[in-house]
């Protein structure tokens, strides 16, 4: 008898859910399209599901090189998704698809395409098949993606501009060219510095801010390059602020009142990270599904330069000039200049990350 329970206990420890690796989490289905193309895919279905609810969907699109099972296994491509503590406050699918056979990306690589590729159409035609099948709230569809995943997550938003409630591409860039459609979406991007200078996520940035759009850029340092290394910190008690955003700037809680404020571009570069290494810090960022779950589709807006004027004295007026209120980067309307009353006036403004700024408008001479 003691062996039998020495023996049952040891399978009670094996098979415990908190050992279970993402997959054994996950349905194993597959679906046809409309053109012939199959496609297989991991389907996690979140706890005590219930028809009459609404669920948000997260689409990881694997990198190249092995099958999506590994990926998300070998990876932690499913975290932060599949965590109790996740799923707790926003119960959630998860859908990981594996590239159809024969197919090398889901699109955008190499080139933007004109138009959406059959990979990611399948894609897209096996999460309108899920609709049929589950109460899904498609106002709150989630994409993200490594490597080609970051690309075909970029060529996603691109050419499914009003699908996407937000956006999780990591270590790949996308066609800057299309900005102003792919800014409809919501965007948070990961890099590394060591993955060729981390130009795709620089490039992104960049277009944005140049189109006037607020972007949030974040830069820290690396910890962990194994989901090995992140279990061995998490089982020191690190807390996993502490791993993801370490030597922050700007720091974890500054990011964090952005997301609760609701910042829409936030571009994230980590110091010393690899191609692989930025893969793990993004699918372990404790502050991303937050973020995305508060996205709904179609809730992006332009920043607009039209402040509001602030009211003073008129001594104080006739003094110092006009001051108007912005809201959001200061580094957009730093050194903008702008036309008030006819006369030509430049902004100048602290440096910050997100908030609301004033700026005092000082005359140029003409």
């Amino acid at each position: 008898m003691k062996v039998l329970m020495t023996v049952l206990l040891v399978l009670a420890i094996t098979l415990s859910p908190a050992q279970a690796k993402d997959s054994d989490l996950m349905l194993k289905k597959s679906f046809t399209t409309s053109s012939g193309i199959t496609l297989n895919y991991l389907l996690f279905v979140p706890k005590n599901y219930s028809a009459s609810q609404k669920y948000p969907l997260v689409v990881t699109l694997h990198a190249a090189g092995s099958d999506y099972i590994y990926q998300v296994d070998n990876n932690d491509q499913a975290h932060p998704w599949i965590e109790d503590s996740v799923q707790a406050h926003w119960p959630h699918f998860i859908m990981a698809p594996g590239l159809p056979s024969g197919s090398s990306s889901w699109g955008g690589m190499m080139g933007a395409g004109t138009s959406l590729s059959s990979e990611a159409k399948a894609v897209v035609e096996a999460v309108e098949d899920l609709k049929k099948q589950y109460s899904l709230d498609t106002n709150r569809f989630i994409i993200g993606g490594f490597s080609i995943g970051g690309a075909g997550t970029y060529h996603l938003i691109e050419f499914l501009p009003n699908y996407w409630a937000a956006a999780c591409p990591v270590a790949a860039g996308g066609n800057a060219d299309s900005i102003e459609v792919i800014s409809k979406t919501p965007i948070w991007h990961h890099q590394g510095t060591n993955d060729n200078n981390g130009a795709a996520l620089t490039r992104m940035a960049d277009t944005l801010g140049n189109h006037h759009y607020p972007v949030l850029r974040i830069t820290n340092d690396m910890v962990v390059t194994t989901p090995a290394e992140w279990t061995s910190e998490i089982q020191k008690g690190t807390k996993p602020q502490d791993i993801i955003f370490k030597n922050s700037t700007p720091s974890y809680d500054s990011v964090s009142k952005a997301v609760d404020a609701g910042a829409k571009y936030i571009f994230q570069m980590i110091t010393g990270a690899t191609h692989e290494d930025s893969r793990l810090n993004a699918n372990h960022n404790p502050l991303l599904a937050k973020w995305a779950f508060s996205k709904v589709k179609g809730g992006v807006t332009k920043i607009s330069f039209v402040p509001s004027v602030s009211k003073f004295s008129e001594p104080m007026q006739n003094h110092y000039g006009t001051f108007l209120t912005f809201v959001g980067p200061s580094r957009l309307a730093n050194g903008t200049i702008f036309t008030a009353l006819g006369r030509t006036c430049r902004g100048d403004g602290a440096q910050s990350n997100f908030g609301a700024q004033t700026l005092l408008i000082r005359r140029v001479s003409q």
